[in-house]
């Protein structure tokens, strides 16, 4: 049987995205080397989807 507490943080699980690569990330994203070369020295060889996109955001990538 599920607690209430558990119930209230199984959507956040799904908001915060899939874990990607930072290579993979960058391509779908056309990120250029240095924010790629940036956002790796920041979380390391991969993050979740959500993370980086504010990361890039607050560094200048436009939003779609």
């Amino acid at each position: 049987m599920m607690l209430d507490q558990e119930r209230e943080d199984a959507p956040r699980r799904d908001f915060l995205g899939r874990a990607v690569t930072i290579e993979a990330f960058a391509r779908k994203y056309r990120l250029d080397a240095d924010e790629a070369k940036r956002l790796q020295g920041q979380f390391g060889l991969a993050a979740r989807e959500i993370e980086l996109l504010q990361a890039a955001r607050r560094n200048g990538m436009p939003e779609e």
